[in-house]
C-alpha cells in the first residue's frame, strides 16, 4: 500500500510539472489576439537636423531645423524653421518620401515641395519652392540628423 501511495504521489508531481511547462509560453503565442507592436513611420523623421541649403535668391546657407510628429494625423510631420523661417510647414509622410502640400507659412509666405530619406536613415534631401513676401525661390537643402 505504502508503494501505491508513493507511485501515485510520483504521478501527480510529474502532472503538476508538465502543466507548468506547457504554460509557461509568450503573450503572443498564448493569446493570438494580443495586438503586435507597430512602428510608426514618422519616427525616424523626428529629432534636429543639420540642412544644406541651396537657394537661387540667397545662395548657400546652414541652419538647423526639428522635425516632430503631428498631433492631428498619423502621417503628418511637422517641420519647424522651414527655410530658416520661424515658421512651420507640414508633410506627409509615405516610407521614405515626404510631401510638403501647398501651404501658407504663417503670415510670411508660401511653400511646397517633396523629399526623400535616405536608407541610412541619417541623410534628407529637400526640394520645395517658396514664395515669401512675392519672392518666388526654388530650393534643394541636404539635410544631416544630429
Amino acid at each position: 500500500m505504502n508503494r501505491l501511495k508513493i507511485k501515485h504521489l510520483f504521478y501527480m508531481a510529474c502532472m503538476m510539472m508538465a502543466s507548468m511547462v506547457i504554460s509557461c509560453t509568450t503573450d503572443k503565442e498564448d493569446d493570438p489576439a494580443s495586438p503586435s507592436p507597430t512602428s510608426d513611420a514618422r519616427d525616424k523623421y523626428t529629432g534636429s537636423w543639420l540642412c544644406n541649403e541651396t537657394s537661387k535668391v540667397s545662395g548657400s546657407t546652414s541652419y538647423t531645423i526639428s522635425i516632430s510628429k503631428s498631433t492631428t494625423s498619423s502621417s503628418e510631420i511637422l517641420i519647424d524653421h522651414f527655410y530658416d523661417l520661424q515658421a512651420q510647414a507640414r508633410a506627409s509622410v509615405s516610407g521614405n518620401s515626404i510631401s510638403i502640400p501647398y501651404q501658407q507659412l504663417g503670415s510670411l509666405g508660401f511653400a511646397s515641395g517633396s523629399g526623400v530619406l535616405a536608407s541610412n536613415g541619417t541623410n534628407l534631401s529637400l526640394t520645395y519652392t517658396t514664395n515669401i513676401a512675392g519672392n518666388k525661390d526654388t530650393c534643394t537643402a541636404n539635410c544631416v540628423k544630429q
